[in-house]
């Protein structure tokens, strides 16, 4: 049995990482969180039950957390952060606390281990969206697209400046201690439990008391459903040739954020008309990834359409 630790257990994409592990019946888990964002709700005290799965409440922004950390492990899914549109603007040094100091302590730490794992970065899309803005880089973007932040005072650029880091700490950190590696760059991974601060959580809160509005309704995106996510993240994971690569891991579906509320009402059955806002300042314009590197490795991972998703996150969300 293979054994893996996933950070940011209770968060979106580190708990369905880590249930997808559970349940395929072929790892041990250590889950790490210290709730800054992720849930203590029933889902992840069920995950916590299962056989082979250890769940530990650690902040590793402190160097102390590490001590009790087992070194033999064979994957470190690196997934924690302090995510989500409005933490970026609310939260700043936070944002950049949560996402710099544990990829250093978590290399750092497993590096020193006689028999070293597989460090997986959670990189994102955010990294390079400025070259996209301002440099009009092609769409939908390959892995090879240079990494820029567009402006250091705009509190919204917190997250992709301190995953930008991220991704230069894992390269040269894990190349110094000889260490294999990957980074995956997420692209508007979705789905339930993704918290209450991005763009479809966020609308369907606004929907449920009787208001259809969002912003920034000409900018587009791409989606991947959170399980989808997960089993590409898994996949790269144990795929050899993944070592030392960066892979971009998203839907192919690029669409306006209007258009994707309208989608949502049709899926929700609502009725009444959509309030479209400016977008905020320093809003990305345009996103959507060339996943055609990672499919090569691992074969299509996209499995569930952008309605049926839609439509499971609402269940949730307006449960």
């Amino acid at each position: 049995m293979k054994r893996a630790i996933v950070t940011g257990a209770a968060g979106f994409l580190g708990f369905n990482i880590a249930t997808l592990l559970a349940e395929s019946g072929a790892w041990e888990v250590i889950g790490i969180d210290n709730f800054c964002r992720g849930e203590r709700d029933d889902p992840y005290v069920r995950l916590g039950a299962r056989n082979g799965v250890t769940l530990l409440e650690r902040d590793l922004n402190d160097p102390a957390a590490y001590r009790d950390i087992p070194l033999d492990i064979d994957v470190v899914f690196h997934m924690a952060a302090l995510n989500g549109t409005q933490n970026f603007y609310e939260r700043p040094f936070e944002v950049v606390r949560s996402c710099t100091l544990p990829t250093l302590y978590l290399i750092e730490h497993f590096g020193r281990a006689r028999a070293q794992p597989r460090f997986v970065y959670a990189g994102t899309s955010e990294a390079y969206a400025a070259t996209v803005t301002r440099f009009g880089w092609e769409i939908p973007t390959a892995e090879d697209v240079p990494l820029c932040i567009d402006d250091p005072y705009n509190a919204r650029w917190s997250y992709a400046a301190s995953k930008l880091h991220g991704e230069i700490t894992t390269i040269n950190g894990c190349r110094h201690f000889d260490m294999p590696f990957t980074i995956i760059r997420y692209h508007n991974a979705y789905g339930p439990r993704m918290g209450d601060k991005h763009v479809i959580p966020d609308f369907l809160a606004r929907a449920k008391r009787g208001e259809y509005s969002l912003f920034g309704g000409s900018d587009t995106r791409s989606f991947l459903f959170g399980d989808d996510a997960g089993r590409a993240t898994i996949a790269l994971a144990q795929a050899s040739g993944a070592v030392g690569s960066t892979y971009h891991v998203g839907g192919v579906r690029e669409l306006t954020m209007t258009d994707l509320a309208r989608l949502m009402m049709e899926v929700c059955g609502f009725k009444g008309d959509l309030i479209v806002h400016p977008a905020p300042q320093g809003s990305v314009r345009r996103r959507c990834p060339d996943v055609g590197k990672a499919r090569a490795l691992i074969g299509t991972f996209e499995t569930v359409s952008l309605e049926e998703g839609l439509r499971r996150t609402a269940d949730f969300y307006l449960a």
